[in-house]
This record gives C-alpha cells, sequence and structure tokens, in this order.
C-alpha cells in the first residue's frame, strides 16, 4: 500500500504531461516541443537512474529528479541552436504555446513518484551496536 500511492501519483502526472504534450504540439508548423521535452526527460533520468541505483533512495532521488528536469529543457536548447533561433523566444514560445509550462513541472513530479514507487525504503538498525 506505500508503494500503491507514489505509484498513482506518477501515472497521474506522467499522463498529464504526455496529454498536454500531445494537445499542445503544433504539427502544421512542426514543433512537437513537449514530446522533445518528455524524451530528454525519459533519457536523461533513465541514466540517472542507472547510475544511482545502488545509491540509497534518499541520496539518489534528487540526482533522478535533477536530471529530469535539466533533461526536459535540453532538446529545447539544442532545437534553438540547430535552428539558429534566439534562444529566449524558443523557451518563451515552449512555455506559452506548446505545454511547456505544464510538462517542465508535471515531469520531475512524475519521475519522483516513480522512484518512490520503484525504490524500496533504506532498511535502518534501530539497534545499532
Amino acid at each position: 500500500m506505500r508503494r500503491l500511492v507514489p505509484a498513482i501519483g506518477a501515472v497521474v502526472a506522467l499522463a498529464l504531461a504526455g496529454y498536454v504534450s500531445v494537445t499542445e504540439s503544433m504539427p502544421e508548423f512542426g514543433f512537437y516541443d513537449g514530446i522533445w521535452m518528455l524524451a530528454g526527460a525519459a533519457v536523461a533520468s533513465g541514466i540517472a537512474g542507472v547510475v544511482s541505483w545502488r545509491w540509497s533512495r534518499e541520496r539518489s532521488l534528487p540526482l533522478v529528479v535533477a536530471a529530469a528536469a535539466i533533461g526536459a529543457w535540453a532538446p529545447i536548447l539544442w532545437l534553438a541552436h540547430r535552428g539558429s533561433v534566439a534562444l529566449l523566444p524558443r523557451l518563451r514560445g515552449t512555455w506559452y504555446m506548446m505545454g511547456g509550462d505544464v510538462v517542465s513541472a508535471a515531469v520531475p513530479v512524475g519521475v519522483a513518484c516513480l522512484w518512490i514507487a520503484l525504490r524500496p525504503p533504506d532498511r535502518v538498525d534501530p539497534h545499532p551496536s
């Protein structure tokens, strides 16, 4: 039961991010920023998860969440650089027009809930010697 609540939170947050990323994309202009954000966060948090899997949950959680947040915005920075677009207008367009505000908030929350649901709590010896 302790893992069910964070698992439900992860499903809700990541489903919201997926829904917003699909509905706010602009295929007529070729803008799929929300989907790129989800892909970047998945890759970054997956790599961080593999690196920190053997760490304690309390030590590994900040790394995985930070990787998800940074990984969400990394593809947008790359697309702005590749397309020779000014960075601030590209970030503003993603934030206001393509759901970047919702995706960038929901992805780290969903990854944190998923990490808590997947990782067992650390065992603490009640009687240390």
